[in-house]
C-alpha cells in the first residue's frame, strides 16, 4: 500500500467517525427518551472505533456510594469490574479517583494492581485495559473503560480516539441527568397542581380552611396507604374523599335483627296470662 493509499484510508476512517459523532450528537439534542439505549449505542460505537478495543463499559460512583458498572457492550466488562470492586483496585477505579487516564499494557505482568490483575487474567482472559475519567458533577464520578484480550492492544491512536469518546460520553451523561431532573420537576409541578385543585374542592364543598383540607387529604393518604397525589386525583374526579373500608356502615346481620325483635317482645306488657298483650 502506498503512502497515498494510507492517507486516503485514514481520511475515510476519520470522515466516517465524524459522521457517526454528528448522528450521535443529533440524537442527544433531540432528547431520545431511552437513555440506556443511547448509552449502549455509544459504547458499541466506541468499542468499534477505538483501535485495539474489543469491549467497553462505564463505571459510575455517586457520592459516597459504591462504584458500579452501569452500561457495557457485553458481559465481560461486568465480570472484570466485579474483581476491581472486590479487591478495591484496578484501572477503572484509578481513573475515577486518581488519574485522568489509566492504562495497562499487559495485566499478566502488570504490578500496578496485582490482586485485581491476577483474578482478571485467570477468570476472564482480559490482558489490556484503557480507562478515561468522565467529568460529571462534584458528587458523581464516572469512567469510560476499554478492554482487550490481547496484550499491548492500545496505541497512541487509541488514546486520541478514546479521549474524544470520553468527552462526548461526559456530555451525554450530563444531558441525561438534566433530562431526568426536568422530568422529576415536571412531575412535582403536576402533583402540586392536582393537590391544589383537590384542596380547593374540599374547601368549597365542605367549608374547610386550607389547613383543614390538607389535613384531611393527608389523613386519607395515610389510612388508605395511597400516595397523596392519587387521593387528590380521586377528589378531582369524584368531588369527595375516598372512604376507608373500615368506616363504611355495615348492614345489620340477621342475628342482630332477631335479637332486636326478642327484646321488643320482652318489653311489651303482659295480658295477665304471661302472653304479650296485642299491639294497638
Amino acid at each position: 500500500m502506498t503512502i497515498s493509499d494510507g492517507r486516503t484510508s485514514e481520511s475515510t476512517a476519520l470522515t466516517e467517525l465524524a459522521c457517526q459523532f454528528i448522528d450521535l450528537t443529533r440524537t442527544m439534542i433531540d432528547g431520545d427518551p431511552d437513555g440506556q439505549l443511547r448509552t449502549d449505542r455509544v459504547l458499541q460505537f466506541a468499542a468499534k472505533s477505538v483501535s485495539g478495543a474489543e469491549h467497553a463499559g462505564i463505571t459510575l460512583v455517586s457520592g459516597r456510594g459504591k462504584p458500579r458498572t452501569t452500561s457495557a457492550t457485553d458481559e465481560l466488562p461486568y465480570r472484570v469490574d466485579s474483581f476491581q470492586f472486590a479487591t478495591g483496585e484496578g484501572p477503572c477505579l484509578q481513573a475515577l479517583v486518581q488519574s485522568d487516564i489509566a492504562h495497562a499494557d499487559d495485566l499478566a505482568v502488570d504490578q500496578q494492581w496485582p490482586r485485581f490483575a491476577q483474578l482478571a487474567v485467570s477468570e476472564t482472559g482480559v490482558r489490556s485495559m484503557l480507562c478515561f475519567r468522565l467529568f460529571l458533577t462534584e458528587t458523581e464520578r464516572a469512567a469510560l473503560n476499554f478492554y482487550a484480550l490481547r496484550p499491548q492492544a492500545f496505541d497512541s491512536s487509541s488514546l486520541a480516539t478514546g479521549a474524544i469518546f470520553a468527552a462526548y460520553t461526559s456530555l451525554m451523561l450530563l444531558n441525561l441527568q438534566h433530562q431526568d431532573q426536568n422530568m422529576h420537576l415536571q412531575r412535582a409541578l403536576e402533583s402540586n397542581r392536582e393537590i391544589g385543585m383537590a384542596l380547593g374542592i374540599l374547601m368549597a364543598r365542605e367549608l374547610h380552611t386550607a389547613d383543614e383540607a390538607f389535613s384531611r387529604l393527608r389523613t386519607a393518604s395515610q389510612h388508605l396507604h395511597r400516595k397523596l397525589r392519587d387521593i387528590a386525583g380521586e377528589v378531582i374526579h369524584t368531588g369527595a374523599l375516598p372512604k376507608h373500608p373500615e368506616h363504611s356502615s355495615p348492614s345489620p346481620s340477621r342475628a342482630t335483627v332477631s335479637e332486636s325483635g326478642r327484646l321488643a317482645e320482652a318489653r311489651r306488657p303482659s295480658d295477665g296470662y304471661g302472653r304479650p298483650s296485642p299491639q294497638r
